[in-house]
């Protein structure tokens, strides 16, 4: 905890003199302090009237830091954190405060991105994220956020928004922009190609990228296992500005990961994998999406609104094969072959407005809209195991016998109606945004025969909720620069179909998992304090959080024998009440004018700290990652044609720890400096170049390991990368 404190003391020296606030901004946007955001309120609402930290990663930035994937995305945002599986599955998605999982909102343009689904060793979906070239913005409300956004905003949003033609085109009628780029730490290159123009009464926009490389370097003494990935994502955008009612744009987008493995640290470990001799993962993942959307004039009930209709989907293919070694007297040598699959699919259409209203003493900002939705799901696991002595086969292996079904065919029907208002006092300090949604959510689940042969005892269930989630937001103004801020925001999420209906029947181990037709979307109530101070020169939001949560979902709990039958039964339930509360800080500060020797330097501080706590068990809570903070220091030059940052990540060791149970690893702190640098050659030719971890820092990430026992061979594994570069080559013309 000292060294954290020391580098943020540290950092507040030499970026905050004394009473000055100031609102972070992103390292290389000149004019950030303009910004607006939308994922707040789901219309353009300058920073300076949102009642909640919002973060905003901009295209300039995720060039600036060279992010190729999401975990590099919030490299340098504290309080927000990417798990990343250093074996087979890679990364996972998005965790806030504390948070993570299908528990926090993914949206690109708008759409709700699939969730994921994983089960023991062998089958993990993860969630799939448009490419980061295609990206022009990306926006994070930290928090609950169900009033607007619904189910699975428990934890807050990340909104993720794709380039336009117009993004590129500006004033002409034609551009390309071209990119290629190399990293070290994975041995990795990227391509990207994306052109725009103007075809008569329309604008289309087109866009490839490739990327490949093998498996991430380690500073640990450690050889990663080999692994070899390749992507391919499109973008095409189709823009009709003078379609009758408004703009209507035509988007299709989609990509395909396939990656090969050889989990060689997993040979010859204790437990199932000790006679292990060979084992090889062969992993696709292909994503979809179609959409028709379109923003309207004016008219009488509204000023402005859009409407989007759209279909998506995503597939995921995951083969194992394994070999296994002879163990006299009974087991002959064995290979092995398992084969997981998910299919998920969505149709969706959405409705949003806005209307300004002005009455005798009060102004209105109305946002109203209504989402519907209807997602199908199919889920399989299918295995042969051979006798490599006799070839005899069986599609039974450990008691389960294949293909199977681990929840039934599952179709959810979602629908949301939300309403927000902006109340203003004419020239009264005081803003009020009080919101509220409805949401209905229905699961039917369609056992066939695959289903209803595994899992005998256990038939499907459905499942009919509805919820509200109110949520209250203040801003009141002292000055032109200073504004306070509170929000109570009520979260929830509906549960999800891998919980209501685990299909796990297992004889051999006197093991069964039955649904559980009674469960309780999980909720949450969250309360944030701030302040803000925006000025020219300096910015700076600092806020406190405190977020209750109850009903969350355990899956797989325990319940014990059966006293009929003496099978040990397993079910998903609503048990868990927690709570998690820290602070956090984000500041900027450019020097004032008539300080010329300091010109084109800047500085940016961030830091979170939170605490989490299982307040069932009186343990603190696993899943809220140790206190960290970065501190930049970047000049550019007065030409505004090279610049660079230097940045320092500094990152507590994690010592409030639930062990009740096992005694599990806990992190030591560290400290990782990067270099960012940028170079234009002329009007269309860019250099970005990143040195990361100058100083060979020997580190490992606590979202990575959490839940790892202290006895875990494989701990070094999840070691970070020691020094590495990046560079990436930008033409646009």
């Amino acid at each position: 905890m000292n060294l954290l404190r020391n580098s943020i003391a540290l950092g507040l020296a030499a970026v905050v003199p004394a009473g000055v606030f100031a609102q972070a901004v992103p390292p290389s946007d000149a004019a950030a302090d303009l910004e607006t955001v939308t994922v707040y309120a789901r219309r353009l609402t300058p920073v300076t009237r949102v009642a909640a930290a919002v973060t905003v990663i901009s295209e300039d930035s995720i060039d600036a830091t060279l992010a190729a994937d999401v975990k590099a995305l919030v490299r340098y945002e504290p309080g927000l954190t990417v798990r990343s599986d250093p074996f087979r599955f890679g990364l996972d998605t998005f965790a806030v405060r504390g948070v993570g999982g299908n528990r926090v909102a993914v949206e690109v343009d708008g759409i709700p991105a699939a969730g994921g689904f994983a089960i023991g060793s062998f089958s993990d979906s993860g969630r799939s994220f448009v490419d980061l070239a295609f990206v022009e913005r990306v926006e994070v409300l930290r928090g609950p956020a169900s009033s607007l956004y619904g189910s699975d905003a428990i934890g807050g949003v990340v909104a993720m928004t794709t380039l336009a033609p117009h993004s590129l085109l500006g004033e002409g009628r034609g551009a390309v922009r071209a990119e290629t780029g190399v990293d070290s730490a994975d041995d990795g290159w990227h391509a990207a190609v994306i052109g725009a123009s103007v075809l008569g009464p329309a604008q289309v926009l087109l866009g490839y990228v490739r990327r490949e490389g093998s498996e991430a370097d380690t500073a640990a003494n450690v050889t990663p296992d080999p692994r070899d990935y390749a992507s391919d994502s499109v973008l095409g955008r189709l823009v009709f500005a003078t379609a009758p009612g408004g703009p209507l744009t035509f988007t299709a987008e989609g990509g395909r990961v396939r990656q090969d493995t050889a989990v060689n640290a997993f040979l010859g470990q204790p437990g199932r994998f000790v006679n292990t001799t060979e084992l090889l993962g062969d992993d696709t993942a292909e994503r979809f999406r179609l959409s028709l959307d379109q923003r309207l004039a004016g008219r009488a009930w509204f000023d402005g609104a859009d409407w989007r209709l759209y279909w998506q989907g995503t597939d995921t293919q995951q083969d194992t094969f394994e070999l296994r070694k002879a163990v006299a007297p009974r087991t002959p040598p064995l290979q092995i072959e398992r084969d997981f699959h998910l299919e998920d699919r969505t149709l969706g259409v959405e409705f949003t407005a806005v209307r300004e209203m002005t009455g005798a003493s009060l102004q209105h900002g109305f946002v109203y809209g209504v989402e519907a939705s209807q997602t199908r799901i199919e889920e399989l696991r299918d295995g042969l195991q051979v006798n490599r002595d006799t070839g005899a086969t069986t599609p039974t292996i450990l008691g389960e016998t294949f293909p199977l079904r681990d929840f039934p065919l599952t179709d959810i029907t979602e629908i949301g109606v939300f309403v927000q208002d902006e109340i203003r006092a004419g020239e009264s300090a005081w803003s009020w945004v009080p919101a509220l949604r409805a949401d209905y959510y229905r699961l039917d689940s369609d056992a066939d025969e695959i289903y209803r042969e595994d899992n005998p005892s256990a038939p499907a269930v459905g499942l009919d909720e509805f919820s509200i989630a109110p949520k209250l937001g203040l801003t009141y103004s002292f000055s032109g620069t200073l504004t306070g801020f509170f929000q109570y925001a009520h979260g929830f999420r509906s549960p999800p179909p891998e919980d209501v209906n685990i299909g796990l029947d297992l004889p051999l181990l006197n093991i069964r998992a039955v649904p559980n037709p009674e469960l309780r979307p999980e909720r949450s109530n969250g309360y944030e304090l701030g302040l803000r101070w925006h000025g020219a020169a300096l910015n700076l939001t600092a806020s406190a959080y405190y977020n209750d949560y109850s009903d969350f979902i355990e899956s797989k709990v325990n319940l014990g024998a059966d006293p009929e039958s003496g099978v040990i039964l397993f079910q998903s339930q609503n048990i868990a009440e927690a709570r998690i509360y820290g602070a956090e800080l984000a500041a900027t500060v450019r020097p004032p004018d008539g300080l010329r020797w300091l010109d084109g330097w800047s500085a940016r501080l961030s830091a979170a700290w939170s605490r989490g706590d299982d307040l069932v068990r009186n343990v603190p809570l696993n899943s809220v990652d140790p206190a960290s903070a970065v501190l930049a220091l970047r000049y550019d030059a007065q030409s505004g044609r090279w610049g660079g940052e230097l940045v320092t990540t500094a990152v507590d060791a994690k010592r409030d720890v639930d062990d009740s149970r096992v005694d599990l690893y806990e992190t030591d702190g560290y400290v990782t400096l990067d270099l960012l640098a940028h170079l234009d050659l002329g009007r269309s030719f860019r250099v970005n170049a990143g040195l990361f971890n100058l100083t060979d820092a020997d580190y490992i990430e606590w979202a990575d390991v959490r839940g790892r026992t202290t006895a875990d061979p494989l701990i070094p594994y999840y070691t970070r990368p020691g020094r590495s570069a990046s560079v990436t080559l930008h033409w646009r013309f």
